[in-house]
Formats: C-alpha cells, sequence, structure tokens
C-alpha cells in the first residue's frame, strides 16, 4: 500500500466499531451512487466545519 492509504487505513483502526461501520455504510453511499458530487460536498463541508485545534485526526495523531 502507498503512504497515504497506509495513513488512513491507521485512522480506520482507531475508530470505535460503530465508527468504522459508519464509515463503511458512508464509502458504500458514496460508491453506490451515480450522483457523487452532492455527497462529496455534504463531507468537505462537514470537514471544513472540524476545529483541528480541538481534535486530533485518527490517522495520523496530528
Amino acid at each position: 500500500m502507498n503512504e497515504n492509504i497506509t495513513i488512513v487505513f491507521h485512522g480506520f483502526l482507531n475508530l470505535s466499531a460503530k465508527e468504522k461501520l459508519k464509515l463503511v455504510e458512508a464509502i458504500n453511499e458514496y460508491f453506490d451512487s451515480n450522483e457523487r458530487e452532492p455527497i462529496r460536498a455534504d463531507w468537505e463541508k462537514k470537514f471544513a466545519e472540524i476545529d483541528f485545534d480541538k481534535n486530533r485526526c485518527k490517522c495520523c495523531g496530528k
């Protein structure tokens, strides 16, 4: 695996079982959809709202 995949998978393994399930459901929704841009835009908005000073990254710990 390349480094990006390794980092993201490391973060996935740091999630709780419930969080892992929700992530897999979100990924499945994205790949099952013919209209992916609205899904991506929604998640981009959610990502932009994260306060990284208060929330450390589960993937890399930064």
